[in-house]
């Protein structure tokens, strides 16, 4: 969990990379490279997100709880 913060970030930054990219290739290269590398750096994108979400969620129960228990 310690990284996930900079890991999402980069996966962001290569996500508009790829994004400005793909509207400059031509079609060709588009369907071949970018279309896949696209669509596997917006899936790791939301998998980062998803966890980094989870995560502070069960923190901010974990300190609700211990909390009540005071």
């Amino acid at each position: 969990m310690q990284y996930v913060g900079m890991a999402f970030i980069v996966a962001l930054l290569a996500l508009v990379w790829f994004a400005d990219l793909f509207m400059r290739a031509p079609l060709g290269i588009k369907l071949l490279f970018l279309s896949p590398l696209l669509w596997a750096t917006a899936k790791l994108l939301w998998a980062v997100y998803k966890r980094l979400a989870w995560e502070i969620k069960r923190r901010r129960m974990a300190a609700r709880n211990q909390r009540a228990a005071d």
